[in-house]
């Protein structure tokens, strides 16, 4: 994944002098006037520019991090989920059984004969029988491709509810987020991801019946991702970034609506 700090060839928890001694080298490197000859070094050093007055300014860097962790996540969760498709048990196949017995109709007398004569009769009592009786078709039942269980293994609840075996953490804070499967056909299992040390962690995990809601309650300020699964067809999506700045420390806590 191409970012600002790949461009200047720094790490991404470089310090400011270091960034700042990168875009200082690079420029002298890329600049135009040294590189009358190089049709790409006007790209190159717009693209300098741009990184670095990306990475020196605090506010910039912060919503940059918060990208690169956010695509990381979706990579990363990406072919887990589309993996988590479960396929029906196909039956096992039919294989001879080598200690069958065959049974050999000797030539000694001819009561064979009558064996096969009631066998021939009791053959067209079942042919017409299932002519006068036709079955009775039934609806197809649901593809056993449908999702059952989450990732872990448990099962899905009832209702609206989290997940058995999986931890609700960072509990703080009053705000709320109203997770709406509403306009959906399938339930869903979600789990909404908080950007903490870098990376994006799992919180909250749930599920939400179809036509239903869920809430989250106590959740603090951050950055938030939620990831969720359609359990019919087994299609994952993600929803768009969620910041809760300063609720905290002013005690104006929001009611955040996402609609899935």
């Amino acid at each position: 994944m191409h970012n600002y700090y790949d461009v200047l060839n720094v790490a991404q928890g470089a310090s400011d002098e270091v960034i700042r001694a990168a875009y200082r080298a690079l420029s002298q490197k890329y600049h135009p006037d040294r590189n009358p000859h190089n049709p790409q070094a006007h790209q190159r050093m717009a693209e300098i520019n741009q990184a670095y007055a990306v990475l020196s300014d605090p506010e910039k860097r912060h919503h940059h991090d918060v990208w690169i962790a956010r695509q990381s996540l979706q990579a990363r969760l990406s072919p887990a989920l589309l993996s988590r498709r479960q396929t029906p048990f196909a039956p096992p196949a039919l294989l001879p059984n080598h200690q069958d017995k065959i049974v050999v109709l000797h030539e000694h007398g001819h009561g064979w004969l009558w064996i096969v004569g009631i066998a021939i009769l009791i053959a067209m009592s079942g042919v017409w029988w299932r002519l006068a009786h036709p079955p009775v078709e039934t609806p197809p039942t649901q593809s056993s491709t449908t999702v059952q269980t989450a990732p872990n293994g448990q099962l899905f609840p009832l209702k609206a509810a989290y997940v058995s075996g999986y931890p609700v953490l960072r509990q703080r804070g009053n705000n709320t987020i109203v997770v709406h499967a509403t306009s959906l056909q399938s339930p869903v299992f979600a789990q909404l991801y908080e950007l903490h040390a870098g990376k994006f962690t799992a919180i909250r995990t749930f599920y939400i019946p179809a036509g239903e809601t869920f809430t989250l309650h106590k959740i603090g300020d951050g950055n938030f991702s939620l990831q969720y699964q359609r359990i019919n067809d087994g299609k994952w999506a993600v929803s768009d970034g969620i910041e809760i700045n300063n609720t905290e420390a002013s005690r104006k806590y929001q009611d955040i609506d996402i609609r899935l």
